[in-house]
C-alpha cells in the first residue's frame, strides 16, 4: 500500500508543515463616515452647518485661521460658505440630478493642520406643478 502512495503523491515521505503568526498592536478601525443625504426641488436651496465635537461627544473648536472648505465633487448645484466656513447655502441647479459636496476643516488649533472631511449628497428633484395657470383670451364674434 505504502508503494501505492508513493506512486501517486510522489517519491517522497510527506513532511508536516506549521504556519507561524504574528499579530501587532490592535488598534481602531479608521471608520469612512457616510455621505449626509438630503433632497431638494430645483426651486430650493438649503443650509448645511458645522458642529464640531470629540471622539467623546462633547463640543470642540475648528482652527479660527483656517476656516472650512466647501467645495463640489461631482454635479450641477452650487454652494455658497459663510464667512467663517461653519456654514453654507447648497443651491439646487435647474436640472434634477444629484450633487456631492465635500467639507474639509483643520481640527489643529496650532501651526500643524488635521484634516477632518465629511460629505453631503444633494438629490435634486423636479418641482412640481402647483399651478394650471389658466388664461383667457379676448372675446371675440362667432
Amino acid at each position: 500500500m505504502h508503494d501505492i502512495i508513493i506512486n501517486i503523491f510522489g517519491c517522497c515521505p510527506r513532511r508536516s508543515a506549521g504556519l507561524a503568526f504574528k499579530f501587532g498592536v490592535a488598534t481602531k478601525k479608521k471608520r469612512k463616515p457616510m455621505p449626509v443625504v438630503v433632497s431638494i426641488t430645483n426651486e430650493q436651496k438649503i443650509k448645511a452647518g458645522l458642529t464640531p465635537t470629540t471622539g467623546g461627544g462633547k463640543p470642540a473648536q475648528l482652527d479660527p485661521n483656517n476656516p472650512p472648505k466647501w467645495s463640489v465633487i461631482s454635479g450641477d448645484s452650487t454652494v455658497v460658505p459663510s464667512a467663517d466656513g461653519l456654514s453654507a447655502d447648497l443651491v439646487s441647479s435647474d436640472t434634477p440630478g444629484d450633487t456631492v459636496y465635500l467639507v474639509e476643516a483643520d481640527a489643529d488649533l496650532g501651526d500643524g493642520v488635521e484634516t477632518l472631511s465629511d460629505t453631503i449628497k444633494l438629490s435634486v428633484l423636479g418641482a412640481l406643478a402647483q399651478n394650471l395657470g389658466l388664461t383667457l383670451g379676448v372675446a371675440e364674434n362667432k
